[in-house]
């Protein structure tokens, strides 16, 4: 891989990042974007009602396609699936139904 292709891929990621970020924040998420230590770019995504409640989303390609993915390398949904994606990514940072309640 050459270092434009790391560019490309880079602002591609950030584009779908930004992309799905716009989604969870109108589903009343706080969203940012921004790059990890190493460069990459991620999107931290947080609940508004549970703030400790949190996940670090990534967008990479994988057999000539693209995914977001979780933190722990596991697919979420291809990035053309923005409706799976989001559905996914907020049913992770909802509090469980606690018993009795």
């Amino acid at each position: 891989m050459t270092t434009a292709d790391k560019v490309d891929d880079s602002t591609t990621a950030t584009a779908h990042l930004r992309e799905l970020g716009d989604l969870l924040l109108a589903r009343g998420l706080h969203v940012r974007v921004g790059p990890t230590p190493s460069g990459l770019p991620q999107l931290i995504v947080i609940s508004t009602m549970v703030p400790t409640l949190s996940e670090v989303i990534f967008a990479a390609p994988r057999k000539d396609r693209w995914w977001f993915w979780w933190s722990w390398a596991e697919r979420i949904a291809p990035v053309d699936d923005l409706s799976t994606t989001v559905t996914r990514i907020c049913q992770a940072l909802t509090p469980a139904s606690r018993p009795g309640g």
